[in-house]
């Protein structure tokens, strides 16, 4: 697999990718397609006076095709949604991914259809809203994508899917610890490793880990240290010198068969 990443990189997205700009639609942008997927905007009704708003970012992926979790590993391209107008942030939120393994490396991401939530802070008075995103759109090579998706607040009584849509996409997230599945306070070892114990019901169903620490805390892929039928206990490895980090806020996000759960944690130098 070939991975666009390197200087060359605006050039190479201006020749892979149109810059997209789509019209405000009622409850939803247009759909962009692109080689591998389709993408649009999709917001709730917006209540009267309302500071925030929510929305999505729908990838159709085409069979074969992936994209990637807020930290994909050692290969690919994050997902980031930015304000361009209407809205002053655009703050994205991801389901639990799954671990994908391949000679090339591992990467962790979707490889179905996802919608990944977006939580808008709206502009006083705003009439629409607009962003701008990029993704990576990964088969055999890495497509970089960018668009610009623009969405009418003005809905309505036929936007009323959209906001189904939304609901159900902000319900798929992960909550908290639950009695089915728990992760545990991170700390470091002595070799200078992170180590997270997951609590979960009998059997696992072949638990999975994803930790997130920001562009500045790079992780490789957790690996199972210890498990039997009520708990798996990872180690993580560092792509930094954990003594010269200082604290940093780590997402740890946990998969056990169909449950899932994420916390954020405070990490404290060791």
């Amino acid at each position: 697999m070939t991975i666009l990443r390197n200087k060359k990189l605006p050039f190479i997205i201006a020749l892979l990718c149109a810059l997209w700009s789509q019209h405000a639609s009622a409850g939803a942008s247009e759909w962009n397609e692109t080689m591998g997927a389709r993408l649009r905007v999709v917001t709730e009704n917006p209540n009267p006076g309302a500071k925030t708003l929510r929305g999505v970012l729908q990838v159709d992926l085409e069979p074969g095709w992936k994209t990637y979790w807020r930290e994909p590993g050692a290969s690919g391209i994050p997902p980031k949604v930015e304000a361009v107008s209407g809205a002053t942030e655009a703050a994205v939120h991801f389901p639990v991914p799954h671990w994908v393994d391949q000679s090339y490396g591992s990467w962790a991401g979707y490889i179905e259809p996802v919608s990944l939530p977006i939580t808008f802070r709206l502009e006083d008075g705003a009439s629409s809203v607009a962003v701008d995103v990029f993704l990576g759109i990964c088969h055999d090579v890495c497509v970089p994508v960018t668009g610009q998706f623009e969405v009418s607040l003005h809905h309505s009584s036929g936007s009323m899917l959209q906001s189904i849509q939304v609901d159900a996409a902000f319900a798929n997230l992960p909550g908290g610890n639950t009695d089915a599945l728990s992760v545990g306070t991170p700390g470091w070892t002595k070799d200078g490793l992170l180590e997270i114990h997951v609590a979960h019901d009998k059997g696992g169903g072949g638990t999975q880990l994803f930790v997130s620490g920001g562009e500045k805390h790079g992780f490789k892929k957790p690996v199972v240290a210890a498990e039997d039928a009520a708990g798996t206990v990872f180690q993580v490895e560092p792509l930094f010198d954990p003594a010269e980090a200082g604290a940093f806020d780590l997402i740890v996000a946990a998969r056990s068969g169909n449950d899932s759960a994420e916390i954020t944690a405070k990490i404290a130098a060791p």
